[in-house]
């Protein structure tokens, strides 16, 4: 059975398709982001559940972009086999992947890369960030002792390559009762403007699990088959907003905030964005 659910972003009004999906339910009466589970707690935007910050001079986000683009351009050559031109950038990638398929060969690489697969030093940037929230940082998850992998999220224009609209600490709830504490960064690379920025609820970390009508095992948006748990409605509402970062800054959000749908809704151009995780160093 199909369903079509309505979000709003700003105010433009966004629908999507919902087909063999898992069923929403409600939670128990009970807030998951508290002082002991949520490493943002004692951040002075945490009522809202995000912020941005500069971190990057001009020239130093112009060297992570340059670098940036030569991986993703590496990544095409190596898994389409095909020419990739001389003068390739990031907001005219889907000038050359320009099917479905490559595309997802593609992302398929850029959805699971670690610092040694970038040309700028990611591991060198993280006291930047240390220095912004106030405590050490790591990229080791302490719950399995593993590096965090860090995604370049390839948004292409009237594309559905998105999440739907999700809490990151929810897969690791529901398989294991356990709430990873961690911080979720997303910096803009390219493409990234007010109509294709990252949706995001603001407060919606603050909801108990009883407000927030959701599946527990994945979802199923437009065809698309997801590990992330869907979310219906928080609160009564499905009002995103569009995050206001610009180059040089991140996006820090609590892994409590509701975010996702990031609809490109710019009409020629491929937004891109890295997004990683990091975890508070004991």
């Amino acid at each position: 059975m199909e369903d079509i659910l309505s979000y709003t972003i700003g105010d433009k009004k966004y629908e999507v398709s919902v087909k063999d999906c898992p069923p929403f339910d409600y939670g128990k009466e009970v807030r998951l982001s508290r002082e002991d589970t949520d490493i943002v707690y004692s951040q002075p935007w945490y009522d809202e559940g995000h912020t941005s910050a500069k971190f990057l001079s001009e020239e130093e986000f112009a060297s992570l972009k340059q670098g940036l683009t030569q991986s993703v351009a590496k990544i095409i050559r190596n898994e389409l086999g095909i020419e990739v031109p001389a003068d390739f950038s990031l907001e005219r990638y889907h000038d050359v992947v320009t099917s479905r398929e490559d595309h997802f060969k593609v992302v398929g690489k850029t959805r699971d890369l670690f610092a040694e697969d970038f040309n700028f030093p990611v591991k060198q940037i993280l006291p930047k960030f240390e220095k912004i929230l106030g405590f050490a940082l790591t990229d080791i998850n302490p719950e399995d002792g593993k590096e965090l992998h860090i995604i370049v999220r390839i948004n292409r224009p009237g594309s559905n390559d998105y999440n739907p609209p999700h809490k990151d600490v929810y897969e690791r709830v529901d398989e294991a009762d356990y709430i990873p504490p961690f911080v979720n960064l997303w910096i803009p690379i390219a493409g990234v403007t007010e109509n294709s920025s990252l949706p995001i609820a603001p407060g919606s970390h603050k909801f108990t699990e009883n407000k927030v009508l959701r599946t527990h095992n994945g979802a199923v948006v437009e065809g698309n088959r997801y590990r992330v748990r869907m979310i219906k409605e928080w609160g009564g509402s499905s009002q995103l907003e569009r995050a206001k970062v610009d180059y040089g800054e991140v996006l820090f959000f609590s892994g409590h905030l509701i975010h996702g749908l990031a609809v490109n809704a710019e009409p020629d151009t491929t937004r891109v964005a890295l997004e990683f995780r990091l975890f508070k160093k004991d």
